[in-house]
């Protein structure tokens, strides 16, 4: 640096002694010595990567060679650039502009500069603004450098395609914590591009599309929580929130509520919940179905859900939970069931007794209290998986529990069963038949017909509440045999007097039974009728119970409060069971007669008789004869029955 101040002060002083063509000399070296310096600069920068050293040599070379500035300024810039130097090297790029506004490679330090500034959206426009200069350009080689970047417009068309990716399955109305506005699926979408993050990411993937990038920071965008607790009077409705920012509600405790959710759920670092009080709009039908096929799935899919015991005061004990009126009430038990990650909250927002982890389904005390609340331990409570599965634990573990609503107690279950069923607020009871109607038709689970109690509205071999499924219906599938017992058995049927025709006959014929279904409110159900003999009666405070022999299955009693001795002969028809068959599959029925037909001859003409059974086909598997045998006993293959279909 001395040298070059030297060669400036010999400038200053013999600038007036010189002629023109000593000027010209002392200019073209000054010239010389700055393209020098400048090559220093380059070495610097391919080298050891000096940017700082590289950054003083062209500060040098600029003051040497005016005439070169451009050039050097766009060098310095990067230099400046590669250590960070956001508004140095800003500067700089703005001295190239100046000096060459029709020159792209200003642009291009800028769009650099202010990206590292985190000025992203002004690093798009002065982007395009490259773009399109590059696109003019009389150097083919610059036109040729402009196919290396990516459009901001395609990279942009990039991003809402993951945006609407993201938002498909999540619920059409959210609430914005930010903002603590209510947004459907359009503002939902549209909200991104307002944040910092929507820019960052046009303006990086200048050169490359990196699509793995923009679909987890969309997702994460994205992410949602849901809210789970128990309804009070005056929660605050679409129509009410719609209109308004959640923050300015008027103070009531159920806005405190609502406010406190979103407050905590923005805290978490979460942009979007839901609650159930604000974001359906009931007076609109589509919307409140989509709502109850839905929610399931979208308890499921948030982020985490945040569980109101509103009638938890802190300190919160062990046992708090158990008792709370959260755990009595229908929709929680689905809500907590589908959420992954979960978070209870005292009555003023504080955790429930002080656990401070991520995912309280993961907590020893709150898996401990939930089980003694369900009557279910936490591993087979998380083995239930939504769809068909189960059906008759689901039900059970959903009869204990209450509704405001009477039609809730079936809607509320439309998600853990995997089915769809048009809300009909006000058909009460029936709400609770079309969803056993539909649960037997799709699975032929004739679990769901084992109860005692009152007969609903909908057909009368179903419940009128949910509650009579909280009994413990009887076990109708038996062990699985051994191939050993097989052998056993088989031999023993040879040596037997049972008629191995007539067991592979009756085999036959219930395989080909039908699965039992309900078509309307008429349900045809495969059946085996058992003739009871003579009746003998004993009376109690409010029923009768009436015991009768068979022929199959011993002395059965019966109590009912209706008085069967008046009745010429009796049957005792029992639902058949598919699983007894080895779980073999069977068809479907279509025809049904009216509940309240008058003429039921049509029933007792489909029952056959076994000794009118055609010739079975010879080579039917011993094996299979031998299983199913070993299920009934001989009691029951050497009676004759009748079986068949039979419609109510």
């Amino acid at each position: 640096m001395d040298a070059i101040d030297c060669v400036h002060a010999l400038e200053s002083k013999l600038a007036q002694e010189l002629d023109g063509e000593q000027t010209k000399w002392l200019a073209d070296f000054k010239s010389l010595c700055g393209r020098k310096i400048e090559n220093l600069g380059d070495l610097a920068m391919s080298g050891r990567r000096r940017h700082d050293k590289a950054i003083s040599q062209y500060s040098v070379a600029l003051s040497l060679d005016p005439a070169n500035a451009p050039a050097l300024f766009l060098k310095r810039s990067k230099a400046r650039a590669e250590m960070g130097l956001w508004k140095d090297a800003l500067s700089d790029a703005n001295e190239v502009i100046t000096r060459d506004p029709s020159s792209p490679l200003g642009y291009e330090s800028k769009h650099i500069a202010l990206c590292g500034a985190g000025c992203n959206g002004d690093a798009i426009v002065v982007f395009e603004t490259m773009l399109s200069k590059m696109s003019l350009s009389s150097n083919p080689e610059i036109r040729e450098r402009s196919r290396q970047y990516v459009d901001p417009a395609q990279i942009e068309a990039t991003i809402r395609g993951a945006i609407q990716n993201a938002i498909r399955e999540s619920p059409p109305i959210l609430i914005n914590t930010h903002t603590g506005r209510l947004l459907d699926k359009s503002g939902q979408a549209s909200s991104f591009e307002s944040e910092p993050i929507f820019h960052e990411l046009v303006s990086s993937m200048t050169i490359d599309i990196d699509h793995a990038r923009i679909e987890h920071e969309v997702a994460q965008h994205y992410r949602y929580a849901m809210f789970s607790h128990k309804w009070k009077d005056n929660e605050p409705l679409f129509e009410e929130v719609i209109h308004i920012v959640v923050y300015d509600l008027e103070q009531s405790l159920t806005h405190h509520k609502l406010q406190m959710f979103c407050k905590t759920v923005r805290d978490a670092g979460l942009h979007w919940a839901w609650s159930d009080t604000c974001c359906i709009n009931k007076a609109d039908p589509s919307v409140l179905q989509e709502a109850l096929v839905s929610m399931f799935q979208w308890y499921q899919a948030s982020a985490m859900t945040l569980i109101l015991l509103c009638d938890v005061s802190s300190p919160s004990l062990r046992g708090d939970l158990m008792g709370s009126i959260w755990n009595t009430r229908t929709w929680t038990f689905q809500e907590y069931h589908a959420s992954k990650m979960v978070r209870f909250y005292n009555k003023d927002w504080t955790l429930y007794r002080n656990i401070d982890i991520p995912n309280h389904k993961e907590s020893p005390e709150i898996i401990s209290e939930m089980e003694v609340a369900t009557g279910v331990s936490a591993r087979a409570l998380m083995a239930l998986r939504p769809g068909l599965e189960d059906i008759r634990e689901k039900l059970r573990l959903a009869s204990t529990r209450q509704t405001t609503r009477i039609e809730d107690a079936a809607y509320s279950l439309l998600g853990i069963f995997s089915l769809s069923l048009p809300a009909v607020y006000g058909e009460g009871d029936k709400a609770l038949g079309r969803l056993l109607s539909q649960l037997l038709t799709s699975s032929g689970d004739t679990s769901i017909l084992a109860w005692t109690g009152k007969s609903g509205s909908f057909n009368s071999c179903l419940p009128a509440k949910i509650a009579v499924f909280n009994q413990l219906p009887t076990s109708h599938i038996l062990r699985a045999i051994t191939s050993a017992e097989v052998e056993v058995i088989t031999a023993g049927l040879r040596a037997s007097s049972v008629n191995l025709s007539l067991v592979t006959t009756l085999y036959d014929r219930l395989n080909e039974l039908r699965i039992p279904l309900f078509a309307g409110k008429r349900m045809t159900l495969p059946c085996i009728a058992f003739k009871l003999g003579p009746l003998s009666v004993s009376r109690g405070k409010s029923e009768r119970a009436f015991r009768a022999q068979t022929a199959a299955l011993g002395i059965v009693e019966i109590k009912t409060e209706e008085d069967l001795s008046r009745l010429d002969s009796l049957y005792l028809v029992h639902p058949w069971i598919d699983f007894l068959l080895d779980r073999q599959p069977v068809g479907s029925v279509i025809k049904t007669i009216p509940e309240d037909a008058a003429d039921q001859s049509s029933v007792t003409d489909e029952f056959r008789s076994l000794a009118r059974s055609p010739d079975i086909a010879s080579g039917v598997s011993q094996t299979r004869t031998a299983r199913f045998a070993s299920r009934f006993g001989p009691p029951l293959l050497k009676t004759q029955h009748l079986f068949g279909p039979l419609r109510l």
